[in-house]
């Protein structure tokens, strides 16, 4: 799987965020692997993050990348570590405190639409089958972020941020929906595709959301649609992991293991001061 992080697309959203890509080979001498680098203020240092590579780096260029640019800690968060212990020998260590989850749900997509209904739990299929009559429809940022202000407790970007991502990744990479009941809606989402797989990258539901179970029925419709697109696999982005106790978490995560995907674990992320 190809993560949006090691995307094309992900490194134009960094770079609105301030953040210079710069690529590193991997240590098989075949492959390279997107690093990001951001100044810390007026100091002259930067840090540095590598995010869900599928090969370890090559710590000798990392090491001269390093140099170059001043950097004063980094952190490597992969999908999988080939060679724990040259991780060990370049002085990165395990952290507690990652930028990204460590586990997640992923759904494969290369299941027949029955397979995939077989797969959701009993709850989940009675709230979709409740919601049949729901209207899903695709929004602009504005009113997505509107909604979204107004519903999450958590409200990390607005429309401006939106809309630069969508041109980052191409707007037939970036889709905005939300679920609606007359004229009241339930829940929104934005799912990021990346080569192979659909990503529930930012989602919020309302109060009136969490009582009706909408968003079943919203999450199910994108499945279903990022399947008929050819897309292999969905990734929930996120789940409650012992490793990383975020006890807020919990809720949603038994929102995501209702949809019958498998449980994949990440080796976490490993830190280094300078």
């Amino acid at each position: 799987m190809e993560d949006i992080r090691q995307s094309k697309g992900w490194g134009g959203h960094l770079k609105h965020r301030s953040w210079e890509t710069i690529r590193v080979g991997a240590s098989d001498g075949r492959h390279s692997m997107q690093v990001f680098i951001l100044r810390l203020g007026w100091w002259p240092f930067t840090m540095m993050k590598i995010q869900r590579s599928n090969y370890d780096p090559d710590f000798n260029e990392l090491k001269r990348l390093k140099r170059k640019h001043w950097v004063a800690n980094s952190i490597i968060e992969p999908q999988r570590v080939q060679d724990p212990d040259v991780f060990r020998r370049a002085g990165y260590r395990l952290t507690n405190f990652p930028y990204l989850a460590v586990s997640t749900y992923i759904n494969d997509l290369t299941k027949t639409e029955k397979e995939l209904w077989d797969d959701l739990s009993e709850n989940a299929k009675r709230l979709i089958k409740k919601n049949k009559d729901v209207i899903i429809e695709e929004v602009e940022p504005e009113k997505f972020c509107k909604y979204w202000k107004k519903s999450s407790k958590i409200w990390i970007m607005n429309p401006a941020e939106v809309e630069n991502l969508i041109k980052s990744f191409g707007k037939n990479k970036v889709r905005l929906t939300m679920s609606r009941i007359g004229d009241e809606y339930q829940s929104g989402l934005m799912v990021i595709d990346s080569k192979d797989e659909a990503n529930y990258y930012m989602t919020w539901t309302s109060e009136a959301g969490r009582k009706s179970g909408a968003h079943y029925k919203l999450v199910w419709e994108e499945m279903l649609r990022a399947k008929n697109r050819g897309l292999k696999f969905f990734d929930f982005e996120g789940v409650f992991d012992p490793r990383w106790p975020q006890k807020r978490w919990v809720g949603f995560t038994e929102f995501k293991r209702r949809f019958g995907g498998k449980l994949v674990q990440f080796p976490g992320g490993y830190f280094r001061w300078l």
